[in-house]
């Protein structure tokens, strides 16, 4: 990674990490969704 201040390459790092976590608990609830849909109908 080519970053001029180490800051911003950190704080790069921290939001991709941040959003990766995101996207997985958003998959993890969306399975969970379902799973609790399929119960009722």
């Amino acid at each position: 990674m080519g970053c001029t201040s180490s800051k911003m390459c950190l704080y790069s790092q921290c939001a991709a990490t941040r959003r990766e976590e995101a996207l997985k608990q958003h998959k993890e609830l969306s399975q969970e969704f379902l799973n609790l849909r399929g119960e009722l109908a």
